[in-house]
């Protein structure tokens, strides 16, 4: 089902998010763990631990982040984590709730991120965890990957000059 562009909006995190953003956090890295055969309670354990070494990260190597909880129809619905700086837009997060994927939210807003990209000529870039159904989203909207590691793919989306 397409999503009405005049339904979602951004706001700013703040402290009383934390459950929704670990949920949300949850929800996207959750299956990948099912596989080794823990038990709900040893999945949500090591998540949490997970989930408070990512932000402990964030909030070192991202001061000047633009840190906004995806909204649709006033409702919260995904995470957006933005870092503008001189020579780039990076994207260092982007996660939705599983019931709100595939509803063309994420085109949407990287749609908005594309055109500012444009607006200011800098680059868009964003690290994409390699087996993530994200990839062929970003290769559709015209991100390039510029390298990789082990376990993730650099993308870019350039200006065209």
């Amino acid at each position: 089902m397409a999503v009405d562009p005049n339904s979602l909006s951004l706001r700013l995190v703040g402290p009383e998010d934390e459950q929704f953003l670990f949920t949300v956090y949850a929800s996207s890295r959750s299956n990948e763990l099912e596989s080794l055969g823990w038990n709900a309670d040893q999945i949500r354990e090591f998540l949490q631990m997970q989930y408070a070494a990512q932000e402990r990260f964030l909030e070192s190597e991202y001061r000047r982040a633009d840190d906004r909880i995806i909204m649709m129809n006033g409702e919260p619905v995904g995470r957006l984590l933005v870092e503008r700086r001189d020579h780039e837009i990076r994207c260092i997060d982007v996660a939705l709730l599983p019931q709100f994927r595939n509803r063309g939210i994420g085109s949407r807003l990287f749609a908005q991120l594309q055109s500012e990209s444009s607006r200011t000529g800098k680059p868009l870039r964003i690290q994409v965890i390699r087996f993530s159904p994200a990839v062929a989203l970003f290769e559709r909207l015209g991100f390039v990957r510029t390298s990789e590691t082990g376990t993730h793919f650099q993308m870019e989306w350039q200006v065209e000059p």
